[in-house]
């Protein structure tokens, strides 16, 4: 609600929308509220159903975008503040202390970095609060072992004790607990800029992780090492490439099984991805080699070869760039960004720069809520935002910087908030920009559409992660639904989503009834689908057409689905006027309250008399 009293209410019989000024009971109001022991309990819980279609019309074309917040220094260790590695994001903390950790929190960032110049040493851990960007913690050593400076990161809820952290280290791969302890440590080959990824792989509930070509248990023991992993097997992945129901692990020379016998190896290795790109509905693989790009089926059989002339080329991104229902590869290398056709023709080029690795990533999100997607994609010196059907530049942040490796922005709603951000990762070890740490950019105007709160690992898709951090024991194949790599949420939307607050049937503790006074504790619900902020709820007494406050309590956000009662109100019979006492929730006492909402006139409910009688 905003700005919804600005006078005194005539009258209180009636609440519509937010600029009529008056009350509606939601329920005859005759009856009173129900009267239970203290502490209040409700008899039937508050569980209003889902409010359909709680949106607001996309503003499509709006692209203002504002630095929500920057973390450019190490408080905690303050020689490790520089980033060329891609970053994750996911909840690791029971923000709203409800017993868990889960999608209704807030999501943390947490990512590699190095010190000076040393970005392929040992370096740093840090996590980051998604809000604010408040440094959690920043460790160097976990029980001895060292993580690598520019290692990937993976992030999930792998047996359902909860969320923990991956990342390469000198000696292995080691896995942290939310709070930066020591978890478990595999000796297994390991790379400085290794990625870790997770999956089910034989759908039992308990997730393994996928390591170059090894794979390590839930426990940390190790279930199967081959070794001899390229740089770019250590960027593999696991997927159900045969829909059969067993997961495959894609490396960057080919495919193997679960149990670590060779599908096909064509010893051509590159930074791969999967999608249905032909449009036949099966799987394919497409690696981005030195200086070309090819697809293979996942039997093994090479389709075409597309050569990048510039050179280079990083981790490939598959989507639906220009609306045509068929999956394009989006590839960047030495000077520029391409978008190929399902053929390998170039559907769209633009010109970038990137001397220094050449092997840059990018993501896909529909900001706009169009049903066209965006390109995101960061050079040495500028964040750009392109048209995914045209490569027209949408956003050129001209204030990056990187020396660059195999690092790519994400998007993620980071703070709750209902719309969209970006996250990039910087550092001042190339001369060109002083930037450095982690950026947040999101919309001036809060117009962009909602995105997950989380993005996990590197080789992501959004079918390989659930928004609490748990990992699907059996995923849909993204090629299946969204056919898409490395990309958020994008699907076509008709709006952007917002809140709806509604107000239940208070309780009265009747254990003070007979000192004149009445706790009552009201039920508060956001039946939309979008969080609402800093939720209050407002008490007014009611005089003919005067309203006088009683009290403002407020119970903080509140997510979309979730229901919270407030503390107890203490109010005495003087509070109840002539015409009652009345509710209202998203008021902080002044008429005004802090969400849009999509519909406006449920949120109040009225006591025509003192409860207790």
């Amino acid at each position: 609600m905003r700005l919804r009293w600005t006078a005194l209410f005539a009258a209180f019989t009636v609440l519509t929308a937010c600029t009529d000024y008056e009350f509606t009971p939601m329920t005859e109001p005759d009856t009173g509220p129900e009267r239970f022991e203290c502490p209040a309990e409700q008899a039937v819980p508050f569980a209003p159903a889902a409010t359909l279609g709680c949106e607001q019309e996309a503003v499509v074309g709006s692209f203002t975008p504002v630095v929500e917040w920057e973390w450019r220094n190490n408080p905690l260790q303050p020689e490790f503040k520089q980033i060329m590695a891609t970053p994750v994001v996911g909840n690791l903390t029971d923000d709203d202390g409800d017993g868990d950790v889960d999608e209704f929190d807030i999501p943390d960032v947490v990512f590699t970095a190095f010190s000076g110049g040393s970005y392929g040493s040992a370096g740093a851990i840090v996590a980051l609060t998604g809000d604010t960007g408040a440094t959690m913690w920043s460790q160097t050593s976990i029980a001895g072992h060292q993580p690598y400076a520019s290692s990937g990161i993976a992030i999930g809820d792998l047996d359902g004790t909860g969320m923990v952290i991956l990342v390469s280290a000198t000696d292995g791969l080691l896995c942290l607990n939310a709070d930066g302890s020591f978890r478990w440590h595999a000796s297994v080959q390991t790379d400085p800029y290794g990625h870790p990824s997770i999956a089910d792989l034989d759908g039992d509930g308990i997730a393994e992780v996928v390591f170059g070509r090894s794979v390590v248990n839930a426990d940390g023991s190790i279930r199967w090492s081959l070794g001899g992993a390229s740089r770019q097997d250590f960027a593999g992945f696991a997927m159900d490439l045969e829909g059969d129901g067993l997961m495959e692990i894609i490396t960057g020379s080919g495919v193997l099984d679960a149990l670590g016998n060779e599908r096909w190896n064509d010893g051509d290795s590159g930074w791969p991805a999967v999608g249905d790109i032909d449009g036949d509905g099966l799987a394919d693989v497409v690696r981005v080699h030195s200086g070309r790009v090819s697809m293979t089926s996942a039997e093994g059989v090479r389709m075409w070869d597309s050569t990048l002339t510039d050179g280079g080329g990083g981790p490939p991104t598959v989507a639906d760039f220009d609306g045509d229902g068929l999956a394009e590869i989006g590839v960047a290398s030495r000077e520029v960004y391409r978008v190929l056709d399902g053929d390998g023709s170039q559907l769209w080029a633009n010109v970038v720069q990137d001397y220094s690795s050449s092997v840059t990533g990018s993501s896909v999100f529909d900001f706009e809520g169009d049903g066209a997607a965006e390109v995101v994609y960061a050079d040495e010196e500028t964040l750009w935002v392109y048209d995914g059907a045209t490569g027209a530049v949408e956003m050129a942040w001209a204030t990056h910087s990187s020396g660059t490796l195999f690092e790519y922005p994400l998007v993620v709603d980071i703070d709750r908030d209902g719309s969209a951000e970006i996250v990039v990762a910087s550092n001042d070890y190339s001369s060109h920009n002083d930037s450095r740490g982690i950026t947040v950019v999101g919309d001036a105007d809060g117009t962009w559409s909602a995105a997950r709160p989380i993005w996990n690992q590197h080789a992501y898709s959004v079918n390989n992660i659930n928004d609490d951090g748990t990992v699907p024991s059996a995923p849909t194949p993204n090629w299946l639904d969204r056919n898409s790599f490395r990309a958020g949420n994008s699907e076509t939307r008709t709006g952007l989503a917002q809140a709806d607050l509604t107000v239940g049937a208070p309780d009265t503790c009747i254990e003070t009834c007979g000192d004149d006074i009445a706790t009552l504790y009201i039920p508060i619900a956001n039946t939309g689908e979008s969080m609402a902020a800093d939720v209050s709820v407002a008490l007014y007494r009611r005089d003919g057409a005067t309203t006088t406050l009683v009290e403002v309590r407020t119970i903080g956000d509140l997510y979309a689905g979730s229901v919270a009662t407030t503390p107890g109100f203490e109010v005495h019979r003087s509070d109840f006027g002539t015409h009652g006492l009345t509710a209202v929730v998203d008021d902080d006492g002044t008429g005004t309250g802090a969400n849009q909402e999509c519909v406006e006139d449920n949120n109040a409910w009225s006591w025509p008399h003192f409860p207790c009688d």
